[in-house]
């Protein structure tokens, strides 16, 4: 018995571990040349509908006045919405920054484009 028990105590443990590595995979979309993001529906919905997430810069130069297109997808991939707005401040380089778009709906997927974008010069 104390061996069964601690074969099926074994394999939760390692169950969990696995979901864990799982979890922890790399959930950002291309959102332009070196740029990615995470999206998620904003559900409290304080200031109307939206989508938030992180914007990452992985270049090497600082990068200000980002302005973001977000496209609302459905379950085929097509695009029934789209909002754009600014990040909010500047994004470090190799950093990221939290932005805020409003959308007129929410869908199955959402597609960050990075539009335009300054690049901070430091001297």
């Amino acid at each position: 018995m104390t061996r069964a028990i601690r074969a099926a105590v074994a394999a939760l443990v390692a169950a969990v571990l696995l979901s864990m590595v799982a979890g922890a995979q790399d959930t950002t979309t291309p959102a332009g040349p070196g740029f990615r993001a995470e999206t998620e529906p904003d559900l409290l919905g304080r200031r109307g509908r939206a989508i938030v997430g992180w914007l990452y810069n992985d270049g090497n130069s600082a990068v200000t006045n980002v302005r973001l297109r977000v496209e609302v997808l459905d379950g085929g991939g097509q695009t029934v919405a789209s909002g754009e707005a600014y990040v909010y401040g500047n994004v470090p380089a190799q950093g990221r920054a939290y932005f805020f778009v409003p959308v007129p709906s929410y869908g199955d997927r959402y597609r960050v484009t990075v539009l335009r974008y300054d690049r901070l010069e430091m001297q």
